[in-house]
């Protein structure tokens, strides 16, 4: 077995959520006014990782306006379809933080190429 099939063995095995990603809609209840978010049509659903690589909120200062942001990223198999950029994740499972369950996030861009142990698609947290 090659190192790099022992490495997306191991990366598998911390893929600890259950996600789905796909095509989806934004919305609002109609009995609390809130804002919601629908998969319409399902790409992929299985395991995955949710990662935030930092907890920490970083702020940065260009054109006079202070941005913050957080790297999220999202792993899923190799042998996974393609997700979209601008596609919608949400979790609706996890054996390691019950706090990821219904969550929802957007692909942000293209995952890691090459000889990679899984996808990694950056996200953006909606909820």
């Amino acid at each position: 077995m090659s190192v790099l099939q022992r490495g997306r063995e191991s990366s598998e095995r911390r893929m600890t959520e259950t996600v789905q990603s796909g095509p989806y809609k934004s919305g609002t209840d109609p009995d609390s006014g809130d804002a919601t978010n629908e998969i319409v049509s399902t790409t992929y659903s299985g395991k995955g990782r949710i990662k935030y690589e930092t907890t920490t909120v970083s702020d940065s200062d260009t054109s006079s306006q202070t941005v913050a942001s957080q790297r999220l990223i999202l792993s899923i198999p190799t042998d996974s379809p393609r997700l979209q950029d601008g596609d919608g994740v949400t979790v609706s499972a996890s054996l390691s933080d019950e706090l990821l369950i219904g969550r929802f996030y957007t692909v942000e861009g293209s995952p890691e190429s090459g000889q990679t142990t899984s996808h990694r698609y950056p996200l953006k947290e909606l909820s």
